[in-house]
């Protein structure tokens, strides 16, 4: 009996292994490493095809796929599908995936179905290019298409993975994601007017929020339009400011704004207030950008330079400290080129000696609007004492919304500090302690 007992128990467990075995794909053991990602061989519809009306885009790839992609939540954040329809419905086949917006495709339109890098098969060998298939449920496929750049005006450089619609008239919107420097493309659309605005979907939610970035333009498309965005969060607060430093010895303070102004906004001295406790004003004598100052020290460093290279030591000792920092340099220079070499090397032994990926080598665009900052510094008439209090003020400063704001906040500056740590210049305006006769102290004794 108990032998019996013993054989059903074997039974069951090895009924469990094998059942577990068969319903998760693994890699399966044995042969050669594989380090080629999946590869597209077919996808249905066919590109362009007109007047179909599919159950699902079907993507079949040339072995299992896994589940859940690299970089990504699920495989249905990989997908867009333009016009949108709320977040697309994706269903995983092994090999294959299936593709469809949650209420079906709805006649006479034009659909453009994108999946983005991402996919991955069961190694973690990730497909690191876009698939894309456009058809229509009715008549011909339209080739207009709207192009160009996103930029985050207020960081002054690209906007990767940014979120790009065109919202017709009748609120069909159609969408796309820019690439990794910024392009899109958005195509296939009905030739008429668009509202295109492009954000910064920071939580994926494919919709606009309060806090992230956007720009917008109206356009009227015929054939083609080329459009940049410059994207900034939209408010109607204004600016604060931020912070206030000091610099130069108490001489310059700077302010620092929460937000960027306008860039062509103009400063004077007339619309800085700087008080005192007892409401006396202290004097400015100047305002500067960020960008004016870096002008005025870029000219004042060329001017020192020019200084110290007037008054060069030519000597034979300086002579040859030269000649030895250019045959260092061209050492390292000569060590560089020969790792860069043996690192391709090992690259292409891992790679089974087959050809590197072609690297993208398009320069990163360049934003044609100026930059926009958040720094005025003040230079004052005089330098504020140690450990006073100040109210400064500025008027009528505009964010880059269009919002006008006269902010202000409190400076507090240091205690001063010890003698010894002065500047030389500094030293004389701290006034000693009084001196205590001698025959006090004995009284006091």
């Amino acid at each position: 009996m108990m032998h019996a007992r013993y054989v059903l128990l074997i039974g069951v467990l090895a009924a469990s292994v094998i059942a577990g075995a068969c319903a998760n794909v693994t890699v399966p053991p044995g042969g050669p490493e594989d380090k080629d990602p999946p590869l597209v061989l077919k996808i249905t519809p066919s590109n362009g095809s007109v007047g179909t009306k599919p159950k699902a885009v079907v993507i079949q790839f040339d072995e299992v796929i896994a589940e859940a992609p690299r970089g990504a939540q699920d495989l249905r954040s990989l997908v867009f599908i333009s016009p949108k329809a709320g977040l697309p419905e994706v269903e995983w086949g092994r090999t294959r995936i299936s593709i469809h917006p949650r209420k079906g495709w709805k006649p006479n339109t034009v659909y453009s179905v994108t999946v983005t890098p991402g996919i991955a098969d069961l190694r973690n060998n990730t497909l690191d290019s876009t698939s894309r298939v456009v058809f229509s449920t009715g008549g011909a496929i339209p080739q207009t298409h709207i192009t160009g750049l996103v930029f985050d005006w207020v960081l002054g450089k690209i906007a990767p993975k940014a979120l790009v619609e065109a919202v017709a008239p009748d609120s069909t919107t159609y969408q796309v994601l820019s690439d990794s420097i910024g392009r899109y493309d958005l195509g296939f659309l009905p030739p008429g007017p668009y509202v295109v605005r492009a954000f910064t979907d920071l939580n994926s939610n494919r919709d606009l929020d309060p806090l992230e970035a956007w720009d917008t333009v109206s356009v009227t498309l015929t054939t083609t339009a080329s459009l940049e965005f410059y994207t900034f969060t939209h408010d109607t607060v204004g600016l604060r400011i931020s912070d206030l430093s000091l610099l130069d010895s108490n001489r310059v303070i700077k302010v620092t704004f929460d937000k960027p102004f306008v860039p062509d906004q103009q400063f004077v001295p007339a619309q800085f207030t700087v008080k005192r406790k007892d409401s006396t004003i202290v004097g400015v004598r100047k305002v500067e950008t960020s960008v004016q100052r870096g002008i005025a020290d870029s000219l004042a460093a060329k001017v020192r330079a020019d200084s110290i290279r007037g008054k060069a030591d030519t000597s034979a000792v300086a002579r040859a400290r030269a000649d030895s920092i250019t045959r260092k340099n061209r050492a390292d220079s000569v060590f560089s080129a020969d790792r860069a070499d043996r690192e391709a090397r090992r690259l292409a032994i891992l790679r089974g000696g087959r050809p590197q990926p072609k690297r993208d080598t398009t320069p990163l665009p360049k934003m044609k609007r100026p930059m926009v900052h958040s720094d005025v510094f003040i230079t004052l008439a005089e330098p504020l004492g140690f450990a006073s209090t100040y109210r400064v003020q500025v008027a009528s400063v505009k964010s880059l919304s269009g919002t006008v704001r006269s902010p202000a906040r409190s400076l507090t500056t240091p205690k001063p500090p010890k003698r010894d740590t002065l500047p030389a210049g500094r030293r004389d305006s701290i006034v000693p302690p009084p001196a205590i006769r001698r025959d006090t102290l004995l009284q006091q004794r």
